[in-house]
């Protein structure tokens, strides 16, 4: 009985020792639960220089900081202004869909998307304004793709779409949508509303293309869709 006990001991330690390290890693800098995890950290520590903690009470320590990891890694995934996931997230997506991709000779599709004249918006209505056309786009773009596909935002006012298995005609449908559902809104910041547009870039990916390649290629493929004109697609070549 002593033994197991030891053993258990032994393991609580060794998962704080793990919690303790994840509180440290650069990751998780400024996370905003970061406080409140390291706070049950410290209760965890105290309640185990206590000989009198109960079983219970460490198990439930032990789960209450297992959930707030799954936090902490969720929290970096997500972009606190739209919702949507991050670079990071949808990132780690690309690799994984590119890598079954390849394992399945399958195809997906990626999409850039970038407000025109985003700046004006800023400079006209001020930053705050800027920030909620942000987020009421991200609800609309949410509704162009299907449950399978991944809406991001890539930085600023680029957002990028993962459509798993999906060829270039199904991308240009999906452009489509975006474009038109963008361009008919009202975005409701002020009043009246504003309008805005978008301009998008598409790659299909091929086979013997890096991941890297891709996101060269829909670049490319968006400044194009700039430079014609603006609010409208260019499929990459």
């Amino acid at each position: 009985m002593a033994r197991t006990g030891k053993k258990d001991a032994a393991a609580i330690k060794e998962g704080l020792r793990r919690f303790e390290f994840i509180s440290s890693v650069e990751t998780y800098a400024g996370n905003p639960l970061l406080p409140e995890f390291r706070s049950l950290l410290e209760l965890a520590k105290e309640s185990m220089k206590s000989s009198e903690l109960a079983a219970q009470d460490i198990g439930r320590l032990k789960t209450q900081l297992n959930e707030m990891t799954r936090s902490l890694d969720l929290a970096t995934r997500i972009d606190p202004l739209t919702g949507l996931a991050n670079r990071r997230d949808i990132s780690e997506k690309i690799e994984q869909e590119h890598s079954r991709a390849q394992r399945h000779q399958r195809t997906y599709s990626i999409i850039m998307a970038d407000i025109d004249d985003f700046k004006r918006v800023n400079d006209t209505h001020g930053i705050n304004y800027g920030d909620d056309v942000l987020f009421e786009l991200s609800c609309v773009l949410r509704e162009c793709v299907r449950s399978e596909d991944f809406c991001s935002r890539w930085g600023g006012e680029e957002f990028l779409f993962l459509l798993p298995e999906t060829g270039i005609d199904g991308a240009l449908a999906v452009a489509q949508k975006i474009n038109n559902s963008v361009a008919m809104t009202e975005f409701m910041v002020n009043k009246p509303g504003i309008r805005i547009t978008v301009s998008l870039g598409i790659c299909e990916y091929r086979a013997g293309q890096s991941v890297n390649d891709c996101l060269k290629k829909v670049e490319q493929a968006l400044l194009q869709a700039k430079g014609s004109g603006k609010n409208r697609y260019s499929v990459a070549s």
